[in-house]
């Protein structure tokens, strides 16, 4: 991280995976978390921030290996980097912080699709939620009829949906897996009736090779995985065979026992760890980077608490390189807050999608789209500072 203003909140320190003491540590110009170190390679970049001007701390780990915190001044940033990059056992580490550096002052600028391109600069996506499930925790049902599920994709496109979401298989806490050929036979002709005829394009929510390969071939231009490549993962090849785009969710667990106890170490390491994972993967397998986007995975193998710090250092996911997706929408963190059910959790729902566009989130998956467009219209004016938002 650059440019760095560091909490006080011990919990917060925490979920950064910093030490209590971190102000001790002095002016932040750029901070490096490093693992899986040899005690060799530990030893050289301790005495090289120290040289430089900085401070470093090794931090406890939850697993075998060595993990350092370096704090550098604003001055001592090149040097440091200079030094590192001829270190003959330290090459690559300085390539890697250069990869990081680069990704998170990346310009993101717009997302690719099979047939066309969506700008992002400047305005945040409206993913609309169509679930065609018996047992969705919000709408379960609800549109479960092809006829009305089409019916509603044309109503969210109408209140200002940028893509819709089909899904066809609940991944609601507590939730059991559905066979690939009944999931495909939920969503298969919701799609075909919409192609074609709708005028944004239309996103499968699966973990499934099958289900993404029937999906696209009808038509559909990106594939939304809630485990981030890992449940499947020879899914990015069938991606990028049809050059559609991905959302990579992170996830602890499975959505069957995802929310028995769920624990993390150092929160947002371990998500932003995980995602960049799942970026590399997606790459190697050939979706380009502009095709690629992010989400924490709220909900997902997650406290209420867990929830409330990733979106309030949603920015740290700018890191990864790729622009930033949150789905909150109607989630039981809310209700926790709220005391409210599923079905009066709008104002909850609203106040996180202001909160995420003014982190810099790029997209929004929601099931409210013209309320949340009207919240993400006066958010994006605030964070612009700008009126030329205002309807003509």
């Amino acid at each position: 991280m650059e440019g760095f203003y560091p909490p006080r909140s011990p919990d917060h320190l925490r979920a950064l995976g910093l030490p209590g003491n971190f102000h001790t540590l002095g002016a932040v110009g750029l901070l490096l978390r490093i693992e899986g170190l040899s005690v060799q390679s530990a030893r050289f970049l301790n005495e090289l921030a120290r040289e430089c001007g900085g401070r470093s701390r090794r931090l406890p780990l939850p697993r075998p290996g060595i993990c350092i915190l370096v704090v550098l001044p604003h001055e001592a940033r090149e040097a440091f980097a200079s030094r590192l990059r001829s270190h003959p056992l330290l090459r690559s580490l300085a390539g890697e912080i250069d990869t990081a550096r680069r990704a998170a002052r990346r310009s993101i600028g717009r997302l690719r699709l099979r047939r066309r391109t969506l700008p992002l600069h400047g305005r945040t996506l409206i993913q609309g939620i169509l679930n065609v499930t018996p047992d969705s925790f919000s709408d379960g049902g609800r549109w479960a009829d092809p006829a009305r599920a089409v019916e509603h994709a044309f109503q969210m496109v109408e209140e200002g949906a940028d893509l819709v979401d089909i899904g066809g298989e609940s991944t609601r806490p507590g939730a059991r897996a559905v066979p690939a050929h009944e999931e495909i036979r939920r969503v298969l002709p919701v799609i075909e009736a919409l192609v074609g005829r709708i005028r944004v394009p239309l996103s499968v929510d699966t973990t499934k090779v099958e289900v993404a390969e029937a999906a696209l071939g009808a038509g559909a231009e990106l594939v939304n995985d809630i485990s981030g490549l890992t449940f499947n993962p020879s899914l990015a090849e069938t991606v990028a065979r049809h050059g559609a785009g991905v959302i990579l969710s992170h996830i602890k667990g499975r959505p069957r026992s995802m929310q028995r106890k769920p624990g993390y170490h150092h929160l947002l390491p371990e998500v932003i760890g995980f995602l960049q994972k799942s970026i590399r993967r997606a790459l190697e397998a050939g979706v380009p980077h502009d095709a690629i986007l992010v989400d924490p995975g709220i909900g997902f193998g997650k406290t209420a608490l867990h929830n409330l710090l990733l979106l309030r250092f949603l920015s740290a996911l700018h890191s990864t390189g790729c622009p930033i997706l949150v789905g909150a929408s109607r989630k039981s963190f809310l209700g926790a807050i709220l005391g409210e059910g599923t079905d009066r959790r709008l104002h909850g729902s609203l106040s996180v999608a202001a909160l995420a566009v003014t982190a810099g989130a790029s997209a929004l998956r929601v099931h409210d789209v013209a309320a949340t467009l009207a919240a993400v219209r006066v958010a994006e004016s605030v964070r612009e500072a700008t009126m030329a938002r205002l309807k003509r």
